[in-house]
């Protein structure tokens, strides 16, 4: 929106001319005192980060027990600031899973917040109705409602597009995948389901290493021992969807996860992991509501984050906040693998040069003896020149990656 600026003329002025600024100013400030009604009285309502001390200190409970056999695993933390947001488990609860037909199973403790059902322990069996009560340390109860246990819908197709992007670092459009998925046709009508993915993908650093100091200069072994990594990360977008409405019960081209080729995950090959979940209503909703919040923008006018409602009460206070979800749901899991893709298709991410810098810390590494920054490792230049670069740019595990291929890896053909 263009802003008109409204020039004040000198009182001097002829009247004539005075009296015509004046009803123009008149206009301008009825206009916009018209919009701030409009905006202060419209249906989204104003958020500030600062949020009462009573959301602090919180229950968080994350867990869920699905169709696939245990374990199942329940972590317990409280919640903290949103500006100083931290990781807190809390230990010493007794866990229980049980089911409307009498079966439980209390769960061990394997880590601070951790909680796991044993691997021969309690199942997920559709049809059934299961619940989760924490006992805490200081006596409270809380508890969550028996929840049907969903037969899954599978996953029928799983696939992705050629698409453009936005991207903050580029100033034009940039390609990427855009992933979709499909079910198969469901038994009844009314279906909810969520996605979870979790990304896996193959990469390399861009220099190899021919030496390494460590106060002394040695040969690197083997130049490409830490040249190619695989790194796998959970996708934090949420995603939902339901068949309510259609024509038919069968979801079909689901626009799910974006790649934009601005980052490495399709510089050699790629993978995702995709979970279906098949919820009740209740859970349905509680996820759609949280969705709906994460993709309503960045203004600060939204509806408030802990509005939305967790299926874990206080047994003796049920005005008592608490935060999260123990989930029931039938699950369904498929694979893709993609490559990178030809040319004349081009990729964005940024690649490491050697900068003067780089070569002029060849020389010094020999003048200190500093051994927290060893190994330093040293490469060559197509002209055999030897540099330092930064550790990111020749050890690929320094980008968070491992040398472990993971077990379900298939090598391109």
């Amino acid at each position: 929106m263009h802003t008109n600026n409204i020039k004040i003329y000198d009182s001097l002025n002829s009247k004539k001319f005075f009296l015509k600024d004046k009803l123009f100013m008149t206009r301008w400030v009825n206009i916009l005192s018209l919009l701030l009604i409009i905006f202060l009285f419209s249906c989204e309502e104003m958020y500030w980060p600062e949020l009462s001390d009573k959301y602090e200190n919180l229950l968080v409970v994350q867990g869920r027990i699905t169709t696939d056999p245990g374990p199942y695993i329940v972590k317990l933390s409280h919640s903290t600031t949103l500006l100083y947001p931290k990781y807190f488990p809390l230990s010493g609860f007794e866990v229980t899973i049980q089911d409307n037909l009498g079966n439980s199973e209390t769960l061990t403790e394997t880590e601070e917040g951790v909680y796991s059902t044993d691997a021969n322990g309690i199942q997920g069996i559709p049809g059934r109705y299961y619940k989760i009560t924490l006992n805490d340390p200081e006596g409270k109860s809380y508890a969550s409602d028996f929840e049907l246990l969903q037969q899954p819908i599978k996953i029928d197709t799983l696939y992705a597009n050629l698409e453009y992007g936005n991207n903050v670092n580029h100033y034009f459009d940039i390609l990427g995948y855009q992933f979709y998925i499909g079910t198969e046709m469901a038994s009844n009508d009314t279906n909810y389901l969520r996605w979870q993915m979790e990304e896996t993908y193959m990469f390399n650093a861009d220099f190899k290493i021919y030496f390494y100091y460590d106060g002394q200069l040695h040969d690197f072994p083997e130049p490409d021992s830490l040249e190619t990594c695989w790194k796998t990360e959970k996708i934090t977008e949420i995603f939902t969807g339901t068949t309510v409405g259609l024509n038919q019960p069968v979801i079909s081209d689901f626009p799910l996860h974006y790649v934009s080729f601005a980052t490495r995950e399709f510089s050699i090959r790629y993978s995702l992991l995709i979970h279906q979940l098949t919820l009740t209503e209740k859970a349905y909703k509680y996820w759609k509501e949280i969705e709906d919040q994460n993709t309503s923008g960045t203004s600060l006018y939204t509806s408030v984050p802990y509005q939305i409602k967790s299926n874990v009460y206080n047994i003796a206070d049920e005005e008592e906040p608490v935060l999260g979800y123990f989930e029931v749901a039938g699950i369904h899991t498929k694979r893709i693998f993609m490559d990178r893709p030809l040319p004349p298709i081009q990729m964005y991410y940024p690649i490491c040069e050697l900068t003067e810098a780089d070569y002029k810390e060849y020389g010094f590494m020999f003048r200190t003896n500093d051994w927290r920054n060893y190994p330093k490792y040293v490469v060559v230049d197509k002209n055999y020149v030897r540099a330092v670069p930064p550790k990111s740019c020749c050890d690929c595990r320094a980008n968070s990656g491992t040398l472990i291929k993971p077990d379900f890896w298939i090598d391109k053909k």
